[in-house]
């Protein structure tokens, strides 16, 4: 079996895989400090149907909303460089 996948398949994957972490850690947090959806929501000054949205990392959520709610759980966003496999070594993976 041959598997192809191109660059922007990787990124297509890259961004459902870092919107649905994002939101996972934004909804740990929120629950940390004891907030419901609806109080983080008012916080940040969203509708709670926004926030549902960006914790589960479906939709398109713009990057301002993702930074209120971090903002208003007193926290900070970050980068790191991703460690990504190789094209090589996804082929032996899916060659198994």
């Amino acid at each position: 079996m041959d598997i192809h996948l191109n660059m922007s398949d990787i990124v297509d994957m890259d961004t459902l895989t870092l919107m649905a972490d994002l939101g996972q850690q934004i909804k740990l947090l929120r629950k940390r400090r004891g907030l419901t959806q609806a109080a983080l929501a008012e916080r940040a000054g969203m509708a709670r149907s926004k926030l549902v949205l960006l914790e589960q990392g479906r939709g398109s959520v713009a990057f301002e909303s993702y930074a209120r709610a971090i903002a208003s759980l007193d926290a900070v966003f970050r980068l790191e460089v991703a460690q990504r496999p190789t094209f090589e070594e996804l082929a032996d993976t899916y060659r198994e």
